[in-house]
């Protein structure tokens, strides 16, 4: 539903820009057919960093992601500028405020919606706390099975692997991804790993 919202968000900023991006080119001078073409790429900028800055945080690759994320801020700027600028230039302080509602909440979108995705992705997937009693062990056991030592092998492999590549220790979503298992079973791994870690 979030993700939802935030492609929604964009979509109406696109088109709540792509009238004030033409009219701007028209009135610098840019010709008729090239003006209506600048806000729409800058657009779809926007929602195909935000659409891969999302799946790649899915998948574990958050910290990498700084290029991204700049380019998304700048492409949110440029997007300011071309709904606001007309605005300001016939001193319509009014409209320059109103025009930059859309491309001001696309900005903080950006930034906030991955983040937002990524603690609810966490807190969604928590351990259930189950109270103490003769039958919690057993429940726990038949609900989450112990993985193979196979799998349990397969993920200490893995755990090695990014640390050489990386210097840091894998996460439950590089896990996920690597072994194509669930987030459950790979929480259990992870707490396998880091119980024993690799050399």
């Amino acid at each position: 539903m979030v993700t939802s919202v935030a492609f929604v968000i964009a979509g109406l900023a696109f088109a709540f820009g792509f009238g004030n991006g033409w009219h701007l080119g028209l009135a610098l001078g840019v010709p008729g057919w090239i003006a209506p073409l600048v806000a729409p790429a800058v657009d779809l900028s926007v929602v195909t960093l935000l659409a891969t800055v999302q799946y790649l945080r899915t998948q574990g690759a958050g910290d990498r992601l700084i290029g991204p994320r700049l380019l998304l801020v700048s492409c949110g700027l440029v997007t300011v500028a071309l709904n606001t600028t007309q605005a300001i230039a016939a001193g319509q302080v009014g409209r320059a405020c109103f025009d930059a509602i859309a491309p001001l909440l696309l900005i903080g979108w950006s930034e906030v919606g991955p983040r937002l995705l990524g603690l609810l992705h966490a807190a969604a997937n928590q351990p259930v706390v189950v109270p103490d009693g003769p039958h919690s062990s057993a429940a726990v056991q038949d609900e989450h099975p112990a993985p193979s030592a196979e799998l349990v092998k397969r993920a200490r492999q893995l755990d090695a692997e990014h640390r050489a590549a990386t210097g840091r220790a894998i996460t439950r979503d590089r896990l996920r991804a690597g072994l194509r298992v669930s987030n459950e079973v790979a929480g259990t791994l992870l707490k396998h790993v880091r119980s024993a870690p690799s050399a």
